[in-house]
């Protein structure tokens, strides 16, 4: 009896031996093996390991990890305020730095979020308002913050911490209610400016449009009305030979009609005509001329 007992206690043992030996590290993971507070392994191949049973494993995610920093107000280079929010991405550099310094995430969270908001203050104080929120995106720095704010925060996090922050920028920008009038209104002044600049060139547009066809109007106007006059000169040169023609075979003739043309021209129903009896006018309204 007392032979089983000390077999099974002995099997015991040696399983919590066993247990306490054996580990694993996953995907995605890098482990930090401690004996006695001090790192002795820093693993990073997934797979079954081997340690003593007093030895720690200390495993870290070695994925991007993201987290919000805490909100604060930034004074920038004109002297107008803005509360800005930031995020970080970042990943374990050198597990063993991270373990030794900062030793978890929540750590890890707190000395990034405080020194990203630190390096965001430095940089910004280097900008006005207009290169931060503006309606013309061209004016806008925000890239240029963000990669500044990257290299600088990367390169302190893998010195101090041996963490890499491979993504860093601006959540949320918003304006102190002390500034938000002000702003508003240089943001209406400048849309006001935008819109003047195109109803001005709209104006400049218009008018080159009325000037060439007004000048097309005159050119074609002038162009029918030298036509005109050409066709007009023809068909009077025309009337002329037609008449110089008729008036060489019938001289007394041509009169006569030419007489009868002014009477029509001259005449109606309600003329009266005072002429002297000699007058060539009347010649052909004298009936003793008309009888032959």
């Amino acid at each position: 009896m007392k032979r089983n007992i000390t077999i099974l206690i002995a099997l015991l043992l040696i399983a919590l031996f066993a247990y306490g030996s054996f580990f694993t590290v996953g995907e995605g993971t890098s482990v930090i093996l401690t004996q006695w507070g001090k790192p002795v392994r820093n693993l990073e191949a997934a797979g079954l390991y081997a340690k003593w049973p007093w030895q720690k494993v200390n495993a870290f995610d070695k994925r991007i990890n993201c987290f919000e920093a805490q909100t604060l107000q930034l004074l920038l280079k004109d002297k107008n305020p803005i509360v800005a929010t930031c995020y970080v991405a970042w990943k374990l550099h050198d597990p063993k730095l991270f373990f030794q310094s900062l030793n978890n995430v929540d750590n890890a969270r707190l000395k990034l979020g405080d020194m990203v908001n630190s390096q965001l203050g430095i940089i910004v104080s280097d900008y006005e308002i207009d290169k931060i929120i503006n309606t013309v995106p061209e004016q806008v720095k925000l890239g240029e913050i963000y990669s500044r704010l990257q290299a600088e925060s990367d390169t302190r996090a893998r010195q101090k911490y041996g963490i890499e922050i491979t993504e860093v920028g601006m959540k949320k920008i918003l304006y102190p209610a002390l500034v938000s009038n002000a702003v508003y209104q240089r943001m209406k002044a400048e849309r006001t400016k935008e819109a003047v600049k195109y109803i001005a060139e709209g104006e400049e547009e218009a008018t080159r449009i009325r000037a060439n066809t007004d000048r097309e109007v005159k050119e074609l106007l002038a162009t029918a009305y030298k036509e005109a006059e050409e066709i007009r000169g023809e068909g009077d040169q025309q009337a002329l030979r037609i008449y110089a023609d008729a008036y060489s075979r019938d001289p007394e003739f041509f009169k006569f009609t030419k007489s009868l043309q002014v009477y029509s021209e001259i005449m109606d129903k309600n003329t009266t005509l005072v002429l002297s009896t000699d007058s060539e006018l009347f010649e052909y309204l004298n009936s003793r001329k008309l009888v032959r």
